[in-house]
């Protein structure tokens, strides 16, 4: 059936049976957004979530002088808006695409008839709300307590971990962010983040070309993780 191998790739179900996947992929269905649509906003009601098939996507929050700061990129696999399947509240975050990207829907009510009963499908998701905590206190420790350079040092470590790639001349980070973007990811100004990565590339930690970023040594950039 359309959709079961790429469901079993997901961490959220890889632990259900062929008969289970089936019974989940024929609830879902596909659909096409463009680069820089917002799939949702923040305060929107909560009535489905949303796995990622292939493209990139940015999970942002805004204050109230509408200056955005992104939470987590997301990628292929990755799944988003099912904490509102759980609570039934409206969204607490915006997604936004970064690129074009296909995205399987599953609506709270057929979620939740799943779910009920496959209960390891809430078990596998109560694995992921922690990891994404923890990631959360991460962030608050990092806008609360690093200097700018650990604050770049974090986020380039974290999009390293989630989609480096590894070469011979080190771990690379091809998603094409804009320095702004970046910015946002770590709770600074284009200006910080553009001073920051230059003073990096001077040390030799990592190099930046057409918004590709090579990371030359993890070591230094852990170093900067440091409490001010």
């Amino acid at each position: 059936m359309q959709y079961v191998d790429f469901l079993r790739r997901v961490p959220l179900f890889a632990e259900l049976e062929e008969d289970e996947l089936e019974q989940l992929a024929g609830t879902v269905r596909e659909h096409h957004y463009r680069k820089n649509v917002t799939i949702f906003h923040i305060d929107d009601p909560g009535n489905a979530m949303f796995i990622i098939k292939n493209g990139l996507v940015k999970v942002t929050i805004e204050d109230e002088a509408g200056r955005e700061m992104i939470i987590r990129m997301l990628y292929s696999t990755d799944f988003f808006g099912d904490m509102a399947l759980v609570d039934g509240l409206p969204r607490s975050a915006t997604v936004t695409t970064q690129e074009s990207s296909d995205v399987l829907i599953i609506h709270r009510e057929q979620f939740l008839h799943i779910a009920l009963q496959y209960p390891k499908i809430l078990l596998n998701m109560a694995g992921v709300l922690s990891r994404r905590l923890r990631a959360s206190d991460e962030l608050i420790r990092s806008l609360a307590f690093f200097d700018v350079y650990g604050k770049v040092a974090r986020v380039l470590l974290t999009l390293a971990m989630d989609k480096g790639r590894a070469t011979d001349e080190g771990t690379v980070i091809d998603l094409r962010l804009t320095q702004q973007e970046l910015a946002e990811l770590a709770g600074m100004s284009r200006e910080t983040m553009t001073r920051t990565l230059r003073a990096f590339q001077r040390a030799g930690v990592v190099r930046v070309e057409s918004g590709v970023i090579t990371i030359l040594s993890f070591e230094m950039l852990r170093r900067e993780m440091r409490v001010i």
